[in-house]
């Protein structure tokens, strides 16, 4: 059964073989200053963790950069966040249904956008709404600019494509088919033992990052204790180590 006993055996698994299981958090949707995301820095601040946040570049403006200070990192989340898939189909902004190089310059504009709002503290990595993208944009992300990519599941390798690093996330607390409410300790923590073990046992890329992932606009209070719990169960055993942004994608300061 994945409950908190189970993850502390797993973290000590690691510790125990002389190794750290490397985690990171990225909180998407970011848009402007609030108190939900007053409560995200706090958290953050008080776990002394930093999160990547995905910021979506056509609802952010200076009132964002100026709550997040220099503390935080961002990363490119789309350019909008619209739905621009057919009827139908699953929701995305950057899938298979549009021209490549429409995709390429909605990218390229959001990355120009938080450089311009944020300085050096836009790092050159891409996240798709609703973690979906054409594979034939893939490719030719780095033709606007990005080094990396993220999204949802264990990577394939360690690059998505040449001169394009990739490291996703593998645990999203909230049941989006069930409402946006959460999804349950059980549930939360079954995704989360499965990365972990999967990399402990060689079966996925062990050198990937386990990606916790974390809405703050719209996540319940539920799903906030999880993630307080979350941090404070593994910020100072010996098997865990919490990343930033940066050392997740290898980025200089």
């Amino acid at each position: 059964m994945a409950d908190w006993l189970a993850l502390a055996r797993e973290l000590d698994d690691w510790a125990e073989a002389g190794r750290r299981a490397t985690l990171w958090w990225r909180d998407d949707d970011a848009e402007a200053p609030g108190p939900a995301l007053d409560r995200l820095l706090s958290l953050a601040d008080a776990m002394r963790l930093r999160p990547a946040l995905a910021v979506v570049p056509a609802g952010a403006g200076p009132p964002l950069a100026e709550a997040l200070a220099e503390r935080f990192d961002v990363l490119t989340h789309g350019l909008a966040h619209r739905n621009l898939a057919p009827a139908g189909e699953r929701k995305a902004e950057f899938g298979p249904h549009r021209p490549v190089a429409e995709m390429l310059a909605d990218a390229a504009s959001g990355r120009q956008r938080l450089r311009l709002l944020f300085g050096v503290r836009a790092l050159p990595v891409f996240v798709p709404p609703w973690n979906r993208l054409a594979a034939t944009l893939v490719p030719r992300l780095v033709d606007a600019g990005f080094a990396a990519l993220s999204t949802l599941g264990p990577r394939p390798a360690a690059e998505a494509a040449p001169g394009l690093a990739q490291a996703n996330c593998h645990v999203d607390p909230i049941d989006w088919r069930g409402g946006g409410s959460f999804a349950g300790e059980a549930a939360a923590l079954t995704a989360l033992l499965a990365h972990l073990r999967a990399r402990r046992l060689g079966q996925v890329d062990a050198a990937e990052p386990t990606g916790v992932m974390s809405h703050h606009r719209v996540q319940d209070a539920a799903t906030w204790s999880f993630l307080e719990r979350l941090f404070a169960e593994t910020r100072e055993r010996d098997g865990a180590h919490w990343l930033s942004p940066r050392d997740v994608f290898s980025l200089a300061p």
